[in-house]
């Protein structure tokens, strides 16, 4: 950001608008990949640092399936080197190298480092649906108590129970403005999530604001979310579930966790 104009194409370029790596690139790319380096492969075998494997590959397409550039990788290597054996499940021992004589030549190192885990496979941090017990956020009250919210194991079985253990997730729009680019780091996530675990991904417009809201920005959303190539579960609105709401507010308040602020704009 600066006083200079936005280079669209170069923006564009950077953020990987428009490019398509399809399946079969991959797979092309990985054999080329796994020749060059199957002198390592065949010496090494399943010790083999797999996700350098995956970084040079991810050099050549970065906007490609990283899920399924490893699991490309791995059946190859399953298919070359076949069963592992006794000797591929012993860890290596890490030798310390004596120190050069002076008169050899200085070589340089070249040190290879694994891309982090959540480059690999950017949901890996998320829980399963029956690990989802962790404490969410939390609430400070004015009289000093902490409220750590957080599902009870009643609750989260009430929820198992209800999704058949599936990853259930939700894409929660404002339908009174049009989408932009955070909103698709969002659906990356919601949606992506949802995808690679096998799961659903509810778009539920959060319809909370009516003087705001337009049918136009509802079907722009709805344009915007098909042309990304997501796919809803269903599409749901906040305002399906006022009433519930409302119900949990009056619980609230009966508990003395909540009060109705009668104050005046002035």
């Amino acid at each position: 950001v600066g006083p200079d104009p936005l280079d669209t194409g170069k923006f564009e370029e950077a953020c990987g608008v428009g490019v398509v790596v399809s399946i079969e690139e991959i797979h092309s790319t990985v054999t080329k990949v796994l020749h060059e380096n199957m002198e390592a492969i065949l010496e090494q075998r399943y010790h083999i640092n797999v996700g350098n494997l995956c970084g040079q590959v991810r050099k050549r397409h970065p906007w490609g399936d990283a899920k399924a550039t490893k699991e490309e990788i791995e059946k190859r290597l399953a298919e070359i080197l076949g069963p592992k054996t006794e000797a591929d499940n012993v860890k290596p021992v890490k030798t310390k190298k004596g120190k050069p004589a002076k008169s050899e030549e200085k070589k340089v190192a070249v040190a290879t480092v694994a891309p982090p885990s959540e480059d690999l496979n950017p949901y890996s941090h998320f829980p399963e649906p029956a690990e989802n017990n962790k404490v969410h956020t939390e609430i400070f009250f004015s009289d000093g108590n902490i409220w750590r919210a957080h599902n009870t194991k009643e609750i989260l079985e009430k929820h198992l129970m209800a999704t058949g253990g599936k990853v259930t997730t939700r894409f929660p729009p404002e339908p009174n403005g049009y989408l932009h680019i955070g909103h698709a780091k969002a659906m990356f996530i919601d949606f992506g999530l949802a995808k690679e675990r096998n799961g659903y991904c509810y778009l539920r417009f959060d319809d909370t604001n009516p003087e705001a809201e337009k049918k136009e920005y509802i079907d722009h959303i709805q344009e915007i979310v098909h042309w990304l190539g997501w796919e809803p579960y269903k599409v749901t609105y906040t305002s399906d579930y006022f009433q519930a709401l409302y119900e949990h507010a009056v619980e609230l308040i009966q508990k003395g966790l909540a009060y109705v602020d009668h104050q005046t704009a002035e």
